[in-house]
């Protein structure tokens, strides 16, 4: 921003030295002085260039990238002696101006507030938002993909107009006023936020040094602005964040406007308010790292032009550089813990977000109790193993077989506590006879990392074991089938030996890292014969397994999803003194880094397709907009008003282009002035450039769902790139002129804002009006849905197909959902992100042990039967290619004399007495 010095220093190659006028102060009146011109006259004297102002215009500017010629030292000499404290613009906004302002404000107001009322039902993703403030006001947690502050401020404006939590907005189309939801009141915060944004955007160019007629027509074409009313009237987060966005860059512009007075309170002021209103930006959504990206680039074009200043000290740069560093990079920090501190203070109690966070992190939660228990694991402990990485539960078996692969007994992770988590932890046939011939072999022994050990279950007695066989879902060739496999008895075999190898141990524990741990160390165990690690990934098994967690033996498997932590440890020869260990509650930023975290896991697996979403480079051009809500003949469809679309995006383009040539011709010798105008258009239209391109680019990287609004920061942005565009190049046009491209523009969009009205409010509307404002095909709103304004009201049929679903309202009549027609537009969806999470975090369904028990009994009964047919055939050992269900007693040996516990399935490729197959 460094265009709102009143002197520049320029040098031109071959040239001298050379200060020139670069203030455009709004408002300014012809007759109003200008004292901050007399340098430059006095300079122009000096060097004998002459300069006349142009005295049709109704407001004042100064020429700026005068015609570079060679001056003499002496006025060159004559221009040093103005200090650069007497460079800066003050913000100037005349008396008339403000009342202009407000007039606008108040047909703004009428434009965003009119029927906020309409639609009477849930509205899009209303479905989450509305949601998540009656979570906020019940106190329960929940998880979501976004940072809480726009949440917390529905949540806040619901519980001021009465609302109590209990409406659960189900689904799009229920009805808020037979269900008593002070609706109204809720959309009434992002309403009057989108309002906010005409006054923002006037400042906004009047503090970037705009003329007063350029800020009006700003501040009325983002009133119009079909797409930012739509999304504004509706318990949407964006409208929230444009806000804080447009406060942002405002607070920005306004910082500069002080440049000549550094270090004082409004510098300050205007500094801070910027980083606080980033803060706030980047606490509603990511894309506020975007607007970070804009500042960021722009402070550090301001801090290399500074470090170029000769006039500033190191003393003051290093200030400066202190200065920015506070304010643009701490406060936002801080604002953005702060807001975070806030939403975990409010969902203090247990709620369904439990599943997506760890167990540390749930112990903060009331209604959470994890106690505590043994921290050393010794050999003979029974322990209940948790996955770390996915929080899908615990290792888990049952009187259940696989009904694929191996047919063995099934090993799962499971939501749920009981007896079938635990397992028992014991050494390897070996190890056992070494510590029963040793001096003291009752001794107990702590497990170490490097130990070879096997794992028991509780209550079946079957070992986990691993085998070259593919798992029932996960079919990889590098992924083995984990079951479970013997009985009490049988001394089991190689394939039963899995190696504990710690990955991770508590700082605050060091020991944890060479000792195996329960809770403090996180750890592998990897099998011995095939090599692979023990894993999950959270795919669900199917129905004859209970619809449980898939738990596999994975070759080469990244440490994340192969770790393993012991939650619970039970012994009864460890002594009552021994030491405990519990989860600890984590401080704030553990919690916002694990927060974080699992956003950033969420948001980038939002890869299933949504019937309106679109890719970026149809934006801009707004090819296609985005069902909301329908009904008979209303609907809602997020669709901009095209002229201030086309033209925006056409004037932020066209800069980039006009760079680039001015760029190349500069390098050729040939110094281009763009009618005066050079300097201030980098300056101004060039930091709009900056901000849209940083805020639509990155989407283009993005594989996850995106949609029309994203795009709406970067449209804001384009606007007032257009209307600078607009300002700097028709100053050298009569007043008439000017004025009524001005005029006319606004005129079209005024036009426009009504020809689309009907689709951002949800009024009703004509086929053929509907019809005639499709000026692209892609463009899908159904006009179907509207009657016909050639027919009488007695007579007026609407085309819409036969309902094949009925979704109730609460207390209302039931919402059509029409029957899928390839020639229809798509119905409004909502985006549920956490759609596929959710799915994964539901718990397997509880298991009936009853049944599980009747089924032991008939499989035992299968065991008993098999068993002697085994004995009579003399047959000891199965054929690898066996495939019979029936028998239970593979591998086993004449010296085994197995208790029918419960049955065991072909054991294909295992040996009880030597290695495994390769």
């Amino acid at each position: 921003m460094a265009h709102l010095e009143n002197m520049r220093y320029r040098k031109q190659p071959g040239t001298a030295a050379v200060y020139e006028d670069a203030t455009v102060i709004s408002g300014m009146s012809p007759t109003t002085p200008n004292t901050s011109g007399t340098a430059v006259e006095d300079f122009n004297e000096a060097s004998g260039a002459a300069y006349e102002p142009r005295s049709d215009l109704g407001y004042s500017y100064e020429k700026k990238d005068l015609d570079y010629a060679d001056y003499s030292s002496a006025a060159s000499a004559s221009m040093s002696q103005h200090s650069s404290s007497d460079r800066s613009p003050r913000l100037n906004i005349s008396k008339n101006q403000w009342l202009t302002l407000g007039l606008i404000v108040i047909i703004s107001a009428y434009v965003r507030l009119w029927r906020l009322s309409n639609p009477p039902n849930v509205v899009f993703d209303e479905v989450h938002f509305g949601k998540f403030a009656g979570k906020y006001i019940n106190g329960t947690y929940f998880f979501d993909v976004h940072p809480p502050l726009a949440k917390m401020m529905f949540a806040a404006a619901g519980r001021l107009a009465g609302y109590d939590g209990v409406f659960d907005f189900k689904s799009i189309g229920l009805d808020y006023i037979a269900a008593g939801v002070p609706f109204i009141g809720m959309r009434l915060l992002p309403a009057l936020l989108g309002l906010a944004m005409v006054p923002i955007s006037y400042i906004t160019l009047a503090a970037l040094g705009h003329a007063s007629d350029a800020c009006a027509l700003g501040a009325l074409l983002v009133a119009f602005e079909n797409a930012l009313l739509s999304q504004s009237r509706l318990i949407l987060l964006d409208a929230a964040l444009i806000f804080f966005t447009g406060a942002t860059v405002m607070c920005w512009s306004l910082f500069f406007t002080q440049t000549h007075r550094p270090f004082s309170n409004k510098w300050w002021t205007y500094l801070l308010l910027t980083g606080v209103n980033m803060g706030n930006a980047l606490s509603c959504k990511w894309v506020g790292l975007f607007l970070v990206a804009t500042i960021g680039v722009w402070t550090l074009k301001d801090l290399w032009e500074k470090l170029g200043d000769l006039s500033i000290t190191p003393k003051q740069y290093a200030k400066h550089f202190f200065a920015r560093s506070v304010a643009l990079i701490a406060v936002p920090l801080a604002v953005y813990l702060f807001w975070f501190q806030v939403h975990f203070t409010v969902l203090h109690k247990s709620g369904e977000g439990n599943a997506f966070m760890s167990p540390e992190f749930q112990n903060t939660l009331d209604g959470v109790v994890l106690g505590h228990t043994p921290q050393d694991i010794y050999y003979g402990s029974r322990i209940r193993l948790r996955h770390a990485a996915t929080n899908a539960g615990y290792l888990h078996s049952h009187m259940s077989n696989y009904e694929t692969g191996s047919k063995q007994q099934q090993v799962t992770l499971y939501g749920f506590r009981d007896d079938n988590n635990y397992w028992v932890i014991t050494r390897t046939d070996a190890e056992e006879q070494k510590m029963l011939n040793s001096t003291n072999p009752n001794e107990l022994q702590q497990i170490k990392n490097g130990d070879t050990v096997r794992l028991m279950h509780w209550k079946t007695h079957r070992r986990l074991h691993s085998h070259d066989k593919r798992p029932p879902v996960t079919t990889s060739d590098y992924q083995n089938e984990v079951s479970g496999y013997g009985w009490e008895g049988f001394k089991g075999d190689s394939n039963d030996h899995w190696r504990v190898q710690i990955l991770e141990g508590d700082s605050r524990v060091p020991e944890s890292k060479n000792k195996l741990m329960a809770i403090h160390s996180r750890f592998r165990l990897i099998h011995i014969g095939q090599r692979c690690a023990l894993f999950s990934n959270r795919k669900k098994l199917p129905k004859w397994a209970h619809e449980q967690v898939e738990v596999t033996c994975m070759k080469s498997a990244k440490f994340p999803k192969t770790l393993w932590r012991i939650e619970s440890n039970v012994n009864a020869r460890i002594p009552a003194d021994a030491p405990l260990a519990e989860y600890r509650r984590p401080g704030l930023i553990d919690k916002v880094l694990e927060a974080t975290a699992v956003m950033w896991r969420v948001n980038n697996g939002l890869t299933k397709s949504h019937p309106y979403e679109s890719r970026p480079h149809t934006w801009p051009w707004m090819r296609r907009g985005m069902a909301y809500w329908g009904t008979v003949n209303r609907r809602i469809y997020l669709l901009g008003t095209p002229i201030i679309w086309w033209l925006s995006f056409i004037a932020v383009a066209a800069f980039g282009g006009i760079q680039v040539l001015l760029f190349l011709r500069d390098r050729r010798g040939i110094h281009d002035r763009l009618l005066g105008a050079r300097e201030r258009y980098a300056e101004t239209v060039g930091f709009f450039f900056v901000g849209w391109a940083l805020h639509w680019l990155p989407f283009f990287i993005m594989g996850r769902q995106l949609f029309l609004h994203h795009y709406l920061p970067a449209l804001w942005l384009a606007i007032m790139g257009f209307v600078g565009t607009l300002d700097l190049f028709t100053r050298r046009l009569s007043r008439k002129v000017r004025q009524a491209m001005m005029i006319g523009v606004l005129l079209i969009t005024i036009r426009m804002y009504f020809q689309y009205s009907h689709i951002a409010y949800g009024t009703p509307w004509t086929r053929e009006g509907c019809e005639g404002s499709k000026w692209l095909k892609s463009w899908d709103y159904d006009c179907k849905r509207y009657p016909s304004a050639h027919l009488t009201p007695s007579s007026t049929t609407v085309e819409v197909p036969q309902p094949t679903q009925l979704t109730p309202n609460i207390g209302g009549s039931p919402v059509v959902i029409s029957a899928a027609n390839h020639d229809d537009p798509p119905e409004a969806q909502h985006v549920d992100p956490l759609e596929h999470e959710n799915k994964l975090n539901e718990p397997a369904p509880r298991i009936d042990h009853d049944k599980l028990g009747s089924n032991a009994e008939k499989l035992n009964s299968q065991m008993m039967k098999a068993m002697t047919t085994t004995t009579s055939s003399k047959n000891t050992h199965v054929k690898e290619d066996e495939k019979d269900e029936n028998y239970v007693g593979g591998d086993v040996g004449r010296d085994h004399n197995p208790t029918p516990l419960t049955p065991n399935a072909n054991h294909v490729n295992d040996q009880p007495h030597g290695q495994p197959h390769a």
